[in-house]
């Protein structure tokens, strides 16, 4: 019985050891960032949900600006707020909200081989941005897609809901003529060639 009571109480301290141990292995936050709090931003744009849209929140205390806030809406037009790209939530204070959105008309717009793509495949991606037929929008106004000039703010708390939700009016039809200039279409000379 006591080789039992024994074996009962090492394994009892294993489980805890573990446990704890588990506990302790969680990512660690960056040294100095803020409590985060739960914040969804929802975005409708003449009252309809804004799908695919990019929100950003600009903090009005200085001291914030280090650790970036923001998300992408879902078909609701709801973005679940993360700080830093990966940690849930957004620290309290008031916020600018800059809201934009981009769609492309025309051809697909290529999607990059990634990392560790062969030349054939780089090459590829470089003939359909150079040859394709596609044209970029901003479909949100100008005025909500700068911190300067945006009028959304929402005032994020350690005790509130922090739901929120704001509207960018109507939709507009604003070329991003950095994005459409590369695909003004034409002869394709692969990178790296003289042109001449």
């Amino acid at each position: 019985m006591t080789s039992m009571n024994v074996s009962l109480t090492g394994m009892t301290c294993i489980t805890l050891t573990t446990m704890l141990a588990m506990v302790g292995c969680g990512e660690s936050r960056p040294e100095g960032m803020p409590e985060t709090y739960p914040t969804y931003v929802t975005i409708t744009q003449g009252g309809t949900p804004l799908a695919d849209a990019t929100v950003v929140l600009f903090p009005e205390d200085s001291t914030l600006a280090r650790w970036p806030v923001g998300g992408m809406t879902d078909e609701q037009g709801t973005a679940e707020m993360l700080t830093s790209t990966k940690y849930a939530g957004a620290p309290a204070g008031t916020y600018k909200v800059i809201v934009n959105k981009t769609v492309t008309e025309g051809d697909p717009m290529p999607k990059h081989p990634g990392q560790g793509a062969t030349r054939d495949q780089i090459n590829e991606y470089d003939r359909a941005l150079k040859t394709g037929k596609f044209e970029m929008y901003k479909v949100v106004s100008k005025e909500f897609r700068a911190a300067g000039t945006t009028t959304l703010s929402v005032e994020v708390s350690a005790t509130g809901e922090n739901k929120f939700t704001e509207d960018v009016g109507s939709p507009v039809k604003d070329m991003d003529a950095q994005a459409t200039a590369a695909s003004a279409g034409g002869t394709y000379t692969p990178m790296g060639t003289d042109s001449e």
